[in-house]
């Protein structure tokens, strides 16, 4: 049995310090500052101070490894004080309190400067094998880490529970919060660097097989994806043969399989590299070709939810990590996934580009954002020379429902994601300090809790599949809308919009509508007080000289102030002369 050794411990701790100085020094000041604001009464620490902490750690130890390539000992430090210097001029430029669009940012850095410290010590020709080693390792390292914390946090949380229990000490709250920093803050990250390989091992080319992951990966992950691959395609044979767009949500089971397949690309590359698999060298050979068809359905998926709600920065993301994984299933297919490491490498990349810079995700979303409440605001009549005009004359302005609603969510989702300042353009006077329920009320318009307090309806037709006489039509259009969607359908003959509770139909490239379908009337007297009812279908059924409209279904909000409705769907079948 290897007796503990304190003079090995003494070693290793020393040979951290000297190869991970700056990821040490950082790991200290965010301890000291969680050390501060448990014991120190009214600790008023910035949230710039704790993000440029949090985040100099993953940068500290991505940059110390990515140095290690340069025997040049001034070297080495001078890129880690670089990255300190040019990481404190960014964080300079945040807001003191933070924006929920800078926590986005922060953490997608944070994420991206993890993932580099991956691949950064393996960005040369014929590195797979070392980059793969050290992956590997080093997360081992990382579940061992968290499981050893975790015990130490546990153990010594009992100790002093039982001084508590037996001998009546009055154990305060802080203790374990600060046993909490020790264990997790201190002694986890300085365990894990402890252990991160060294500057030779890490570049051995020597692959050794994990049963573990071998297992894991054969028989737990790839008929998990095989199960996903079959529902995926059965939902992409049933929209193909209704011809109807894909479920927005179906984006996240496609990016969920897509990634699932890299990471057991990963797990296996070994066997793949070994050839010895079958099941493997397919998997890895074919699974960018099988994925490529429902990342069309997830592009599709994508744009249909633009088109009902319009651009955020979720949804922004999730567009560019549509982009990525087009691309690099094209390059697994042609490199016949050989080199692993440029999944990694080439996702960090576009997640950095798209965080910085006026390109960014951020500012390109709030930059259409302010462009659609510009627009409806200038639709409206609330702007003079680009200016919200006086609130005496703001009243006397009637919008509709719908635009109302819709301008409320943009102008909650701007100051709640990029403050309140965003929308000082629009207004002569200064907003600053203001809400968005301020801002609301400036325009006489409701604020979201005026429209949460509304009143919901869901009504249907009762036998919505019941049998249609079309002998005297000859077209038959499938009506949908969701929420802020303007178009209900559109093909290469016919275009119908929803608009001030009319349907307009629209000829191919005629702007004209060529047929009006009023609805607020019928539309108010369906809408009564319960919230869910059904009808019969000739009272949704509305008869023109060339045209049959039967509705299935109508859900939104009546508004209590002045009993209007809101719609926010809409089902119906439109037969055409």
């Amino acid at each position: 049995m290897r007796k503990i050794s304190f003079k090995e411990w003494a070693e290793k701790i020393h040979l951290v310090l000297l190869r991970f100085t700056f990821p040490v020094f950082f790991i200290l000041g965010l301890s000291f500052l969680f050390f501060l604001e448990i014991n120190q009464k009214n600790a008023d620490i910035q949230e710039r101070v704790w993000a440029f902490f949090a985040l100099s750690i993953p940068l500290s130890v991505a940059v110390t490894l990515f140095s290690e390539e340069f025997k040049n000992k001034l070297l080495r430090a001078g890129l880690n004080l670089l990255s300190t210097i040019l990481l404190v001029i960014y964080i300079l430029t945040l807001p003191e309190s933070l924006r929920v669009s800078d926590v986005y940012q922060l953490i997608i850095l944070g994420i991206v400067f993890t993932f580099s410290s991956f691949f950064v010590s393996f960005l040369k020709k014929n590195n797979d094998i070392p980059f793969w080693e050290f992956s590997k390792t080093s997360i081992v390292q990382l579940v061992i880490t968290f499981i050893f914390s975790l015990v130490l946090m546990l153990g010594l949380s009992l100790a002093v529970l039982s001084l508590d229990e037996l001998f009546k000490v009055n154990i305060s709250d802080k203790v374990y919060k600060n046993l909490a920093v020790i264990c997790c803050g201190l002694f986890a990250p300085i365990y894990f660097l402890a252990n991160v390989l060294d500057e030779n091992e890490k570049r051995k080319h020597k692959l050794e097989f994990n049963k573990f992951l071998n297992i894991m990966g054969l028989y737990i992950l790839l008929p998990i994806l095989a199960v996903y691959v079959v529902i995926l395609y059965v939902y992409l044979i049933q929209i193909i043969a209704k011809w109807e767009l894909p479920n927005g949500w179906v984006s996240w089971l496609v990016s969920a399989l897509a990634l699932g397949g890299f990471l057991s690309m990963m797990i296996l590359y070994p066997l793949r590299l070994q050839s010895e698999n079958k099941v493997v060298t397919y998997f890895s050979k074919y699974f960018p070709v099988i994925i490529f068809p429902l990342l069309i359905l997830m592009t599709i998926g994508i744009f249909r939810r633009f088109d009902d709600y319009g651009l955020t920065i979720n949804r922004g993301y999730v567009f560019l990590l549509n982009l990525w994984l087009y691309g690099i299933c094209i390059y697994l297919f042609f490199s016949q996934s050989k080199h692993l490491k440029w999944i990694i490498i080439s996702f960090s990349l576009i997640a950095f580009l798209s965080s910085i810079g006026p390109w960014s995700v951020f500012n390109v979303t709030k930059r259409n954002m302010i462009n659609e409440i510009n627009h409806i605001l200038a639709e409206n009549h609330f702007l003079k020379n680009g200016k919200v005009i006086d609130k005496a004359d703001v009243v006397k302005i009637k919008i509709d429902g719908k635009q109302e609603q819709k301008l409320v969510s943009k102008i909650d989702y701007i100051v709640e994601n990029y403050g309140i300042s965003a929308l000082q353009p629009f207004f002569s006077d200064t907003i600053e300090g203001k809400n968005s329920a301020a801002i609301t009320h400036r325009l006489a318009i409701k604020s979201k809790k005026e429209y949460s307090e509304n009143q919901s309806f869901n009504i249907n037709s009762v036998h919505p599949d019941e049998t249609v006489n079309i002998q005297d039509y000859n077209n038959f259009l499938k009506l949908r809308m969701n929420y802020d969607a303007e178009t209900v359908f559109e093909d290469n003959q016919y275009t119908v919009k929803f608009r001030n509770y009319q349907l307009q139909v629209y000829k191919a490239n005629v702007k004209t509508p060529f047929i009006m379908i009023p609805l607020q009337n019928k539309l108010n007297v369906l809408a009564v007080a319960e919230t869910e009812n059904n009808y019969k279908p000739e009272d949704f059924t509305f008869d023109g000289h060339n045209y049959k409209l039967i509705i299935n279904h109508i859900g939104g909000q009546r508004l209590a102030s002045n009993d209007s409705i809101i719609i926010n769907q809409f089902e119906a079948n439109l037969f055409l002369k």
